[in-house]
């Protein structure tokens, strides 16, 4: 049985504990009386995945199987996930190649017409071919790519966008033109969050531009529903979620996944060797040293059927993995950036994506109920470097650059700069051609670090560039006591502290008032 997450009370005797920093970590004596929120060990994973599969798409929840539902069709599109994606297991092969190849499998059985393939990445960088080819495999690939059967999604080609409905507040709902006109869409999701699940891809991964931003600017939720029943009424979809587990790391890796106490002596030689490498490598290759080292992870559910039925499913096993309870906000809540989220594969980790990891996807992993009180202090680690991929965030640079260096009030950039980002030619031209992030990729970044910066009355770096803590309208410190210093004007010299030991994700559970 897999151990729940927790929370330790630090004492006197408790070990310095490992913070991440982006492509990098530390160890760091936290003040005595701190609680540190774990993560849960991984559930089980599935004994058979192909037998899984083979369950999914022949005997699918409040469904039927999917040759049934594709008698008599015409057109199929297949949507797949590129912006999630994890990387596949050492020696393994990908879940996504198998399952799309089952479902192509028995599409051709079936007899239909016609098949397409599309990656749904949104407004995330759009896969090149070779990427495209690592995706679906081999075989899917030769079978679909030269016959043109097998795309990225655009949000910018309104040639290829169809209109199908809008919201009640008259926002479009243009999709990819091979989904509106599909008989039968088939949505192969990989879910590593709750959110990632259910119409989230198909709604944020293959809508027009305008569809996608109003949802991502809408911190209310509403818009992003009014879409999903658009999506609802109009497309008949065979919904397949996978699940994963927890494994980030590989064997030679595995205490950064350990609660520090129980490192053993080959784990504590592990983290020397580590530390060493890193703080003389480059760090273009300290980035490449974790990307390249995935773990071999599992499926803890995989699932096929109508889409609120799976994604309800997906997001109980994934919240069975993840939720952490933990009694009573803090004052000051502690974090830092995983080495690489989806918006830096294969690419420096920006001050923005920095920022985004920590305060738009650590702050808002919660039921309901903050970690930090509101008026509360975030501390956070990562050296905000001000260093970017000029190919695929030339835009978070310009915004870095350019629109903070005169303004970081929100509304401010939304009445004054967004329409530059959401149309500028250039940025469309990189983002279609160029294998860029969309235009609108560091205003997404931004909105979603919003809430955090309202609720807090500070947010503080710790051993970051002080010039870019200042663009983003945050503040620098050398070391923890020196950020515990500043914070104090905000919490008091004796604040209540949570540092949340991510990664691996944790949702955490808040329940009560402010801890003493």
């Amino acid at each position: 049985m897999a151990r729940p997450g927790f929370v330790l009370d630090v004492d006197k005797r408790t070990p310095a504990l490992l913070i991440p920093q982006g492509a990098g970590c530390r160890l760091e004596k936290l003040p005595v009386g701190t609680r540190v929120a774990y993560p849960a060990e991984s559930l089980p994973a599935l004994p058979d995945v192909d037998e899984a599969i083979s369950a999914a798409v022949d005997a699918p929840l409040d469904s039927a199987p999917l040759t049934d539902r594709v008698a008599g069709a015409e057109r199929v599109a297949i949507v797949f996930t590129s912006a999630h994606r994890p990387a596949p297991p050492m020696g393994g092969v990908d879940l996504r190649i198998r399952i799309l190849e089952a479902v192509v499998g028995r599409l051709a059985e079936a007899g239909v017409k016609e098949v397409s393939l599309l990656a749904a990445n949104g407004l995330h960088a759009r896969p090149d071919t070779e990427a495209l080819r690592a995706l679906v495999g081999e075989r899917v690939f030769r079978s679909f790519h030269d016959e043109g059967l097998l795309d990225t999604h655009d949000a910018t080609d309104d040639s290829n966008l169809t209109e199908i409905g809008a919201t009640d507040d008259g926002v479009s709902v243009r999709i990819n033109s091979r989904l509106a006109k599909a008989d039968l869409v088939v949505n192969v999701v990989i879910g590593t969050e709750p959110g990632h699940v259910g119409w989230n891809q198909i709604a944020t991964g293959a809508t027009a531009t305008e569809t996608v931003w109003a949802q991502l600017s809408d911190t209310s939720g509403k818009v992003t529903s009014q879409v999903e029943e658009v999506l609802s009424d109009k497309l008949s979809v065979l919904q397949i979620e996978v699940a994963l587990d927890q494994s980030l790391y590989p064997e030679r890796l595995a205490f950064l996944g350990k609660r520090e106490w129980e490192w053993n002596l080959g784990d504590r030689a592990g983290l020397l060797a580590l530390r060493q490498a890193l703080n003389v490598a480059p760090h273009r290759v300290r980035r490449a040293f974790f990307e390249r080292n995935p773990g071999a992870y599992g499926a803890i559910a995989l699932v096929g059927g109508e889409v609120a039925k799976v994604s309800e499913m997906t997001r109980a096993r994934l919240l069975e993995q993840q939720i952490v309870p933990i009694e009573g906000q803090a004052d000051v809540m502690i974090a830092g950036p995983a080495s690489t989220t989806e918006h830096n594969h294969d690419s420096v980790m920006n001050p923005l994506i920095a920022a985004w990891d920590v305060l738009g996807r650590t702050f808002g992993q919660h039921t309901g109920t903050p970690v930090v009180r509101r008026g509360g202090v975030m501390i956070c680690f990562h050296p905000l470097m001000q260093a970017f991929n000029s190919r695929r965030h030339s835009a978070s640079e310009d915004f870095f650059n350019t629109t903070l260096q005169e303004t970081s009030d929100p509304q401010r950039i939304r009445d004054e700069f967004e329409q530059k980002f959401l149309s500028d030619a250039w940025y469309t031209h990189l983002y279609r051609a160029q294998g860029a992030f969309h235009g609108a990729h560091p205003l997404w970044l931004w909105n979603a670090m919003q809430p955090a910066r309202e609720h807090c009355a500070d947010i503080i770096w710790v051993g970051a560039d002080r010039a870019s803590a200042e663009r983003l309208g945050m503040r620098a410190a050398t070391t923890l006591a020196d950020a515990l210093e500043i914070a104090s004007n905000a919490v008091g010299r004796q604040p209540s502290i949570t540092y949340m030991h991510t990664p691996p994700s944790m949702v955490a559970d808040v329940t009560g008032g402010v801890s003493a």
